[in-house]
C-alpha cells in the first residue's frame, strides 16, 4: 500500500512538472502580422469608410465621399513612400503633416459640425490611450 501511494505521488508530481514545462505560444511579430495582412489602398479606404460610417452615423453619400477621399490619400501615401524613405526625418515629418492637414480640411467639408466634433474627440481619445500605453509615435 505504501509503495502504491508513493508511486502515485511520484506520478502526479512528474505530471505536474511536465505540464509546467510546455512553452507558451509565441506572439507574432509586427512584421509577420503585416506581411500576412497587407491590404490594398482600396481595401484600406473601404475599411476606413465603413468604420467612420458606423462611429459617426454617416449617410451613404458621405460614406462614399469618405471612401474616395481616403482612397486618394492611400494612393498618395503609397506613391510618396518611396521618395520619403530617402528624405531626412524633418522633411518626412513636414510632408506627412501637410498631407494630414489637407485630409482634415477635406474631411471637415464632408462631415457635419457634430460629426466632425465627434471625429476629433474620438481621435483625441485614441491619442491619449496610445500615450498612456507608451505607443505614441515620435
Amino acid at each position: 500500500m505504501k509503495k502504491t501511494f508513493v508511486l502515485l505521488a511520484a506520478f502526479l508530481f512528474s505530471a505536474g512538472v511536465a505540464s509546467a514545462q510546455t512553452a507558451p505560444a509565441k506572439a507574432k511579430s509586427k512584421t509577420e502580422q503585416s506581411a500576412k495582412t497587407k491590404k490594398t489602398p482600396e481595401q484600406k479606404a473601404q475599411h476606413t469608410a465603413q468604420k467612420m460610417a458606423a462611429t459617426l452615423s454617416l449617410s451613404a453619400a458621405q460614406t462614399e465621399q469618405i471612401r474616395q477621399l481616403d482612397l486618394a490619400r492611400q494612393k498618395e501615401m503609397q506613391a510618396k513612400q518611396a521618395t520619403l524613405a530617402t528624405a531626412d526625418k524633418a522633411k518626412q515629418h513636414e510632408a506627412k503633416r501637410a498631407s494630414k492637414e489637407q485630409y482634415e480640411a477635406q474631411l471637415k467639408k464632408i462631415l457635419s459640425t457634430e460629426q466632425y466634433a465627434k471625429y476629433t474627440q474620438l481621435r483625441a481619445e485614441k491619442a491619449n490611450k496610445q500615450k498612456a500605453n507608451g505607443k505614441m509615435k515620435s
